[in-house]
């Protein structure tokens, strides 16, 4: 498994109707590619998740969600 560079390419991914459509997003955060990045440093109520739709998940091969709420621990 290879955790997704912190690229612009990965940015605009994640921002194209994935992390920025996500339920739970932290909306007007400026945040995003919480795979890559850690979690977000706001407050996340959790109400779905986008994940498994992102390309980056699966083509990194990435098994959690939530990473908006707990980042991406090794």
């Amino acid at each position: 498994m290879a955790k997704p560079e912190d690229i612009r390419e990965n940015w605009d991914i994640c921002m194209q109707g994935n992390c920025s459509a996500c339920p739970t997003y932290p909306k007007g955060s400026g945040e995003g590619l919480f795979c890559v990045r850690g979690h977000s440093a706001r407050p996340i109520e959790r109400r779905g998740c986008n994940c498994p739709e992102c390309p980056l998940w699966t083509k990194c091969g990435l098994s959690e969600m939530y990473y908006c709420f707990k980042g991406n621990k090794p």
